[in-house]
């Protein structure tokens, strides 16, 4: 489910490893080093973002964003994006590698369960296809869900809030950019990394750069290897992951850059191998041993960025073409009794193909009171998929709840226009606008649970949606280091369609509608203390005014669930605070904090459903804190020390019926048994997690780091558990909760990295 909310923030934006550039000098297409020269080593660092499609730095950004060094985050022991993005303001969730495999289907899209602001992705109808919009858009090297940005990291930047009008189709709630180290035509370079940690993890990656032609050819390959165990059972949860990257950048001219690259990774992945249920406490977790669901999946992806420099006008042309495979099966056992759950989803796509195109048209004089970019974008993708759910408990030897097969083609044109005049040195008005049109095919068979089939024929095969998003920005400079600005935007998801189930196993077509977010900002960026503390603040209002979701149960209590589409009003309003001090040249201070207020609207006939209308899974209070300190222990050798803690305020971590909050005992409950006194049980306490870790610097090819995340191993519900059933249990007030994939926060886990480098 989508949801909205306002954060309170605050960011570390830089820290005492962030020495090396972000981006290499001579990248195709990329920004300079991210860290450009400061006065002395304890002022803060500017550094240079193009989340916007302009250089320009975090600190001129009028909008809220949030930067990553990928050394930060490799000598950090993260790679997962749920684990690079966990300290960034306003973000929960993230897939844990490239792709998320989840009951009732598996996805391609690495945003899928990722949360900015509150606003999640929504929740597929039982059988429908899973290449679907979702509410976040992630791009890799300028390339929509590109592949392998888990490794070689030059640096991550988090735009949050709408972004509809610079990246159209999924930037509902925001953009993540990853950019990977392009290849450097001067110098050779090899650097190779090995991890070793506790639940078997073993992890290595490497890294070539070779200069072919100086100033003109270099290729830059990579590596990267990933396996570990599971943190609820050997297998349950364990993963494999194997990637490969090249990237060969030729520069004939000193006005054009063609950038070639090729891409691939294949995963192994596990389900189930422990069910997690809560019996006698909401904090008492029970682990199961259960069946272990397997799955694999594999991605390949070419693609190309050519800058040609005109003189006053540049063009860009990024050409993408990535393709999915995935052969899974998810796996769900609860313990046996009324309402258990014992389920199947196999899941086979083949083939899953993205074309996309995008060409940007943009001025180049960095002095013009006038400055404007035009672009358009072209997107298309093929899915072939087979996707059953299969319940054990529907008789002897089980039945089917459903069967799909899809064929579904989509595409999506669109063409957008920005530009920022400047009415003085120091104040600027930016506007920009886009069109999207997304025109949708399927072909779907779908089999209920009444042994019922429906084809999608004729004109129901069709749908098509129109979108228009708009910005409009004014900021202003009290100060060369004191920035105001205020800011409305809008974001878009596109619709969708697909064929499902009624409650008397009737399949039928269900439309999901394109839905617009309304964002209304107001922030500050500042400098103090000649350049020693750094304070960004923002306030924001979203309307989310035609939010749907697919994942309200209908159905009456027992083993078949019938999911109904819902659309409902979702508003939002909170603040957020962004600090970074360096009081001395050593010691670097990181603060973060979020509030938000997300309820939402009128739910109509579905009234009965919702015992509430607080929006959940959403924290209203997260705060991350950190200390990094540098000890120098010679001319050549240093010792680079962080402590960071992670705070996450009480909250629900699902939405519960009227009849599990005791309040209507005749409603058909959301899960799959009605159980009085359930409240108690979705209510996540406070959570705070350390995290520390040390590096020991030698000469400047050599470090070697030591971690440990989660120390005191606290486990919670996040904020993108999923349910299986509430059971009946001793008493009305003691039910039994059963979760229903491994979705408990991470454990304690600690490993040894080693960096060379030459």
């Amino acid at each position: 489910m989508r949801h909205i909310h306002l954060l309170l923030s605050t960011s570390l934006l830089g820290c005492v490893l962030a020495a090396q550039p972000a981006f290499a000098d001579d990248a195709a297409g990329a920004a300079p080093a991210n860290a450009a020269p400061a006065t002395n080593d304890s002022t803060i660092r500017e550094i240079i973002v193009t989340a916007e499609r302009r250089f320009n730095t975090a600190q001129k950004t009028a909008a809220a964003i949030s930067v990553r060094p990928g050394d930060q985050l490799l000598l950090e022991g993260r790679y997962e994006l749920k684990s690079i993005l966990e300290d960034v303001p306003g973000i929960s969730g993230g897939a844990s590698g490239s792709t998320n495999t989840s009951l009732a289907g598996g996805t391609d899209n690495p945003a899928t369960g990722l949360v900015i602001r509150g606003v999640q992705s929504n929740s597929g109808v039982g059988g429908s296809a899973t290449s679907t919009s979702s509410a976040a858009a992630i791009y890799v090297d300028d390339v929509y869900n590109g592949v392998g940005g888990g490794y070689d990291i030059a640096q991550v930047e988090v735009l949050r809030g709408p972004q509809g009008t610079l990246y159209g189709r999924s930037a509902t709630a925001g953009v993540v950019a990853i950019h990977t180290i392009d290849p450097d035509t001067k110098k050779f370079g090899v650097k190779a990394t090995g991890e070793i940690g506790n639940y078997n993890l073993y992890h290595f990656v490497g890294e070539v750069n070779l200069p072919i032609i100086t100033d003109k050819l270099a290729l830059r390959v990579s590596g990267n290897y990933f396996e570990r165990d599971g943190y609820y059972s050997k297998l349950g949860d364990a993963r494999q992951s194997t990637s490969f990257r090249a990237k060969l950048l030729w520069k004939p001219t000193d006005n054009f850059s063609a950038l070639f690259g090729y891409a691939q990774e294949y995963n192994v992945t596990h389900t189930g191998g422990t069910g997690v249920s809560q019996r006698s406490s909401p904090t008492d977790f029970v682990f199961n041993e259960n069946a272990v669901g397997n799955g694999r999946n594999h991605s390949r992806q070419f693609w190309g960025n050519f800058n040609l420099d005109l003189g006053s006008v540049a063009l860009t042309y990024v050409p993408a073409f990535r393709t999915f495979y995935q052969n899974a099966t998810a796996v769900i056992r609860t313990p046996p009794g009324p309402g258990a759950t014992n389920i199947d989803n196999p899941v086979i796509t083949t083939p899953d193909d993205f074309m996309t195109h995008e060409i940007r048209l943009h001025n180049t004089d960095a002095g013009a009171a006038f400055k404007w970019q035009v672009g358009g974008m072209y997107y298309r993708n093929t899915l072939s998929e087979i996707n059953n759910l299969f319940n054990y408990d529907l008789g002897p030897g089980g039945s089917y709840i459903f069967k799909s097969s899809t064929h579904k083609v989509t595409t999506a044109e669109g063409l957008f226009a920005e530009g920022t005049y400047a009415f003085a040195p120091d104040t600027r008005l930016t506007a920009g606008i886009r069109y999207d049109h997304t025109q949708i095919t399927i072909d779907q068979n779908y089999t209920s649970f009444t042994g019922i089939t429906q084809s999608l024929t004729g004109a129901d095969r069709k749908a098509s949606f129109d979108n228009i998003t708009y910005k409009a920005r004014l900021e202003h400079d009290l100060t060369p280091r004191n920035l105001l600005y205020a800011a409305i935007s809008t974001g878009f998801s596109p619709g969708d369609k697909a064929l499902t189930q009624d409650p008397t196993g009737q399949p039928k077509p269900i439309v999901l509608k394109a839905e617009t977010l309304t964002s209304y900002e107001i922030g500050s960026k500042n400098r103090f203390l000649d350049n020693h503390l750094q304070i960004n603040v923002a306030a924001f209002y979203n309307n989310y005014a035609g939010y749907q979701t697919a994942g309200i149960n209908v159905a009456p209590p027992g083993p078949i669930r019938i999911f109904e589409n819902i659309t409902t009003p979702v508003k939002v309003y909170g603040a957020e605070l962004e600090v970074e001090a360096r009081p001395w040249q050593n010691g670097t201070f990181g603060l973060n904090a979020s509030y938000n207020h997300a309820r939402y609207g009128d739910y109509g006939a579905y009234d009965r459903f919702f015992s509430n209308h607080t929006v959940s899974p959403s924290a209203p209070f997260r705060l991350t804190a950190s200390y990094d300190h540098r000890v120098v222990l010679g001319e050549n050798a240093a010792l680079m020390l962080r402590a960071a803690v992670r705070y996450v305020s009480a909250h629900d971590s699902t939405r519960i019926t009227k009849a599990q909050a005791g309040l209507d005992p005749t409603v058909p409950p959301f899960l799959a048994i009605a159980a009085p006194g359930a409240t108690p049980y979705i209510r996540v306490p406070d959570a705070a997690v350390i995290d520390l870790n040390g590096t020991l610097v030698l000469g400047s090819n050599v470090s070697i780091t030591a971690y440990a995340r989660n120390l005191a191993n606290k486990r919670y519900l996040p904020d993108n558990w999923n349910v299986a059933t509430v059971l009946k249990g001793p008493t009305d007030s003691q039910p039994i909760v059963v979760v229903s994939q491994n979705t408990l926060s991470d454990p304690r886990t600690f490993g040894l990295i080693l960096n060379v480098k030459y």
